[in-house]
């Protein structure tokens, strides 16, 4: 695999803690940004030696673009090249249309979207200069199969599904990839908020394979996408959703 760092937003969250563990597996160093800088500490004690030996840990928040130009600024000074970038960082926020509020709509969006054009606009220069890159944008289920009251997300998420395209014929003549993952039901902490309890008490009756997915699931994809294997793959959005998702 060549031989660069992974910038992953959104890392302490479930998700972004698989994604950690796949891509160290992988032999990527990381650097694990979040808004959250003092669950940084507890996070890492709490991972496997081969991804705390291999994660670097920078807080940012992807919806100031000042935040973001100067943590390219800082990794550049320092000679870390970005070779795979991973946009994860994602919230929700639900409520009926007439009750949805400008303040909701706007931070939305800003994470889901916004923060995903930061990132991209600060390192794809560089990974199409090197002649190599991967980024991958994480949409959701939602953007093609949303539930209800999750308007901004469905629209986050569907923007970036567009984003994802339009930025991967960019790109293509340098060599970078560009693509997206659509999660369905994934079992970790943004869904037990959806549904408390154990996921085995659950009966996921509209999945085709009838369960949650599982964090590693996403975080497989994810190491596939940032593979040489992948190389040949750009401007798609792999949907790993138990086939709640079948386009025709």
């Amino acid at each position: 695999m060549t031989q660069g760092h992974a910038l992953l937003t959104g890392a302490l969250g479930g998700l972004g803690t698989a994604m950690t563990i796949a891509m160290s597996e992988a032999g990527i160093p990381i650097i694990a940004t979040d808004r959250r800088q003092e669950d940084y500490e507890p996070w890492r004690d709490a991972l496997p030696a081969v991804a705390r030996d291999n994660v670097s840990f920078y807080p940012l928040d992807v919806t100031r673009e000042e935040q973001v130009d100067e943590l390219a600024a800082v990794l550049k000074s320092q000679d870390i090249h970005i070779s795979y970038l991973v946009n994860n960082a994602g919230i929700q926020g639900a409520a009926r249309p007439w009750e949805m509020t400008t303040k909701t709509w706007e931070r939305v969006m800003r994470v889901n979207i916004n923060g995903t054009f930061f990132l991209t606009r600060a390192f794809s220069q560089d990974m199409s200069v090197a002649g190599f890159g991967r980024i991958v944008n994480v949409a959701s289920l939602f953007a093609y199969h949303p539930g209800r009251g999750q308007g901004p997300y469905a629209a986050g998420k569907a923007a970036i599904t567009g984003y994802t395209r339009s930025t991967a014929l960019d790109l293509a003549e340098s060599g970078v990839t560009v693509n997206a993952i659509a999660p369905g039901y994934i079992w970790h902490q943004r869904l037990e908020e959806v549904f408390p309890g154990d996921s085995s008490d659950i009966t996921f009756d509209e999945v085709p394979m009838k369960r949650s997915g599982k964090p590693s699931e996403i975080a497989a994809t994810l190491a596939f996408l940032l593979s040489e294997g992948a190389g040949y793959i750009t401007g798609q959005t792999i949907h790993v959703n138990g086939g709640l998702y079948l386009p025709g």
